[in-house]
């Protein structure tokens, strides 16, 4: 066994012990990304632009590369997905006893980086992964990293495939889905549709993120990093945020995915929110991204990208009292969409 095999799997076992917290985990994140990107020899190509590369399919854009390759250099992200997918296989493991787990991993990047790691810690009798990835050069660099840490024995299959029109074989359907190929508010990238196209094949496997949510919230820019003092030394001061919640909109998850099953045309439902009268203007109305990847692994406010809080579209003006009816937008350009009526 190589010495960065041993690093790797040391590393992946610290980040799933479930008696470490995210923020005691920023040095394994941290010796994470440095490990897979020396072994890749991964560079950023100043003289190339980072999207490039990026192709626009008809549910959305899959992201270049590089953009997927730099998804490891959000620690809270990396961490909180790979203890998820843990105990999504975990809790799998249990139900199907006599065989390997299957996960069906689409969008896999450059890295596999939900897999590699925990295929140090599986055996191939525990677990096996099947990689979707439509991007050939992605799909290359994924199984030389694994071929070079010894563990392509893990592997039951590595296809380069759209993931939203992907058929699972009716003799392989999967235990747990993953899928990483989201933006924030679900916003641009085809993360509802490969979800939406996998899951009813196999409608009994574990998905992770176990559930993607939008709320919306009128909230104070100016008081979003405005913490209180802690109270005691060593702890970690609250946020004293000025926000109003008005109700979440959406959700992407096995119970929502199965409603949708008889919906036809570009657009999905979503909910409503009224927008309070008088509105006072220090408040505005924003996107908030709720996501749990499983179980009690969760991304809050500010935790990655993908939960920042975000302005409309647009960032209309209200004077209050209108109803914001929302739906959401399929196709090559997805997103969150409303329309304003008094």
């Amino acid at each position: 066994m190589n010495s960065d095999l041993d690093e790797l799997k040391t590393i992946t076992l610290e980040i799933v012990n479930p008696e470490r917290s995210l923020i005691d985990l920023i040095p394994q994140a941290t010796a994470l990304r440095d490990l897979f990107e020396r072994r890749a020899n991964f560079r950023i190509d100043h003289e190339r632009s980072i999207a490039a590369g990026e192709t626009r399919l008809s549910s959305g854009l899959a992201i270049s590369p590089t953009l997927a390759a730099m998804c490891l250099r959000e620690s809270f992200r990396t961490l909180a997905f790979i203890r998820g997918l843990n105990q999504a296989i975990n809790d799998a493991m249990a139900m199907r006893p006599g065989r390997p787990v299957r996960v069906l991993y689409a969008g896999c990047g450059p890295y596999a980086l939900l897999a590699v790691p925990l295929m140090t810690v599986f055996p191939r009798e525990q677990l096996v992964f099947t990689l979707l990835e439509v991007h050939p050069e992605s799909l290359d660099r994924a199984l030389t990293l694994i071929d070079s840490f010894g563990l392509a024995h893990c592997l039951d299959k590595a296809l380069c495939a759209d993931a939203t029109r992907y058929q699972i074989p009716a003799d392989s359907k999967p235990d747990v889905i993953v899928s990483e190929t989201m933006a924030v508010c679900l916003h641009n990238e085809p993360q509802v549709s490969i979800a939406r196209r996998l899951l009813v094949q196999a409608p009994d496997a574990r998905m992770v993120p176990q559930s993607v949510s939008v709320e919306v919230c009128l909230l104070n820019e100016a008081r979003e990093h405005v913490f209180m003092p802690a109270d005691h030394v060593g702890e970690i001061p609250l946020p004293e945020r000025d926000r109003i919640h008005l109700g979440k909109i959406f959700e992407l998850d096995a119970a929502s995915i199965r409603s949708w099953e008889n919906v036809e045309g570009g657009r999905l439902p979503a909910g409503s929110v009224k927008i309070p009268s008088p509105l006072e203007s220090r408040c505005q109305p924003h996107l908030l991204t709720r996501i749990i990847v499983y179980g009690k692994h969760c991304l809050q406010d500010y935790d990655c990208s993908l939960t920042a809080p975000q302005r409309l579209s647009g960032k209309p003006t209200f004077a209050g009292g209108e109803t914001l009816r929302f739906h959401y937008k399929l196709g090559p350009h997805p997103e969150l969409a409303y329309e304003a009526t008094s």
